[in-house]
């Protein structure tokens, strides 16, 4: 089967010009860029930023013949191309795609090419939070169940459609896909077979033009769905978009806007909560990984995988670097990364994780133009704020000198080593009187918590950048 799959794309696309727009840093547009060389392809990477700045994407092509226009876009790349693949980031709005568009020719991204190719099944996850812990839950789940599993989606350094050279109708592919990705899926009429909603948040909103965009890109991991596959929702989704699953009731049973949560199930549609996992984590935090642990089982139920075996592995996951990891610890100070928080409601959750401890927050940096007032009440929770420069920092700065100037630090910084060495310094000025025990967090420990609530375009290449710096600077101070 994988040989007549690259058989047929091999026929379709041998010499045809492909145009790779966002070549990135995180083995997406890499992934592209290399599977359409290896079949022949002419491809061309066009990125607006330098050659500088790609160099580390640029090396792991170095072997193939692909050509790379850097620096800015040209529409002639973009006239002439067969097929264009745009990346996640990439706006459809981009004058050189709708020019593309006005001539027909094909623009695609790769989740959902993937999807339309691959002839086994995909549990799709979305969700403004959770996703990625949420994913290689599942994954690991279905692996350590003895199924033939493969993890994709918009996860750094995975290419899923380089998959497709051995993939059978026999395998599953569980893929984290982001509301940018799904646009994808609306132009391929296409949803995953198993798909999976863990919450609704504003975000994106330096990328949409309002919430209401952002919800019809979500909605494509589910509206395409066929009588036999699945939808699993947060529960609590049912009162924060009420009506955003009514598409998918009227179009299987003609049904009037709903009435009652009762109304809405279906057979195929299954609803969890926190209350759903029927044990306790043993290195995940938060109530949001217990809804997270919850979405999973749920996946493990479908798929008829023993719940008592099940529940065991869920409960046994360690978790992924840079969602609230605990990267070292000193003198009753522990070093917490969440820089995947790039939004106010992320930090809150990771406030919440923590609430029994003192926290010195480490915030800010770019805004995605999101709602902030319930994160600046909650900041009275936490013992001090060390501010990182950005726009979002910008807009809430005047805001917390007027609420809580005696809990912000003095300037706001424009380099993270000197801002976790002031947060540390911070951390010793309190009176913790403990010393370290090594097998579990006592409540009265400080925790230093990198969780922005911002991006991290100010200062760094995005917050994969930003998080490994966090746990260099860490590093270097326990090591002192």
């Amino acid at each position: 089967m994988p040989k007549d799959i690259i058989d047929s794309l091999k026929k379709k696309y041998q010499g045809k010009k492909v145009l790779v727009v966002g070549l990135g840093l995180q083995g997406g547009g890499v992934g592209i860029a290399r599977f359409f060389a290896d079949l022949g392809a002419n491809v061309t990477v066009t990125d607006k930023k330098p050659k500088e700045k790609l160099l580390q994407s640029i090396n792991r092509l170095s072997d193939l013949p692909v050509n790379f226009h850097l620096g800015g876009h040209q529409l002639s790349d973009f006239l002439e191309a067969d097929v264009i693949f745009k990346g996640p980031s990439v706006l459809w709005s981009m004058p050189e795609i709708v020019e593309a568009e006005k001539k027909g020719i094909p623009i695609e991204m790769e989740l959902s090419f993937f999807a339309s190719v691959f002839p086994g099944k995909i549990i799709g996850i979305t969700g403004t939070r959770g996703k990625s812990t949420t994913t290689q839950l599942i994954f690991n789940l279905l692996k350590l169940s003895d199924f033939s599993v493969y993890l994709g989606g918009g996860l750094p350094g995975i290419s899923t459609t380089n998959y497709l050279k051995t993939l059978t109708e026999n395998d599953w592919v569980v893929m984290e896909i982001s509301s940018w990705a799904l646009s994808g899926f609306h132009r391929k009429k296409i949803s995953p077979h198993i798909a999976l909603f863990t919450n609704i948040y504003p975000d994106h909103l330096n990328y949409y033009k309002n919430m209401d965009e952002y919800l019809y890109d979500k909605k494509a991991i589910f509206v395409y769905q066929k009588e036999s596959n699945y939808l699993i929702i947060n529960s609590s989704l049912l009162d924060s978009v009420p009506n955003f699953f009514y598409t998918r009731v009227s179009l299987r049973q003609g049904r009037g806007p709903l009435e009652s949560k009762k109304k809405f199930v279906t057979s195929s549609t299954i609803f969890f909560s926190k209350k759903d996992f029927p044990n306790k984590l043993k290195y995940l935090m938060g109530d949001h990984n217990l809804e997270n642990a919850a979405a999973a089982l749920q996946v493990a139920k479908i798929l008829k995988i023993n719940e008592r075996k099940a529940v065991k592995i869920i409960s046994s996951f360690k978790g992924l670097p840079f969602r609230q990891e605990i990267v070292g610890e000193k003198n009753s100070v522990v070093f917490v990364n969440d820089t995947t928080s790039t939004t106010p409601i992320a930090t809150i959750k990771a406030i919440d994780s923590f609430k029994n401890k003192k926290i010195i927050l480490i915030l800010g940096g770019n805004s995605k133009n999101l709602p902030f007032n319930t994160l600046i009440k909650r900041l009275i929770e936490v013992e001090k704020i060390v501010l990182l420069a950005g726009s979002f920092t910008d807009q809430i700065l005047d805001i917390l000198r007027e609420s809580i100037p005696e809990k912000i630090s003095k300037k706001v910084y424009d380099n993270l080593e000197e801002a976790v060495i002031e947060a540390y310094r911070l951390c010793k000025s309190l009176d913790s009187g403990l010393r370290l025990n090594d097998k579990k967090y006592r409540n009265d420990k400080i925790v230093v918590l990198f969780s922005p609530g911002a991006t991290s375009f100010a200062m760094f290449n995005n917050e994969f950048h930003r998080g490994d710096e966090f746990n260099r600077i860490v590093k270097k101070i326990i090591d002192i």
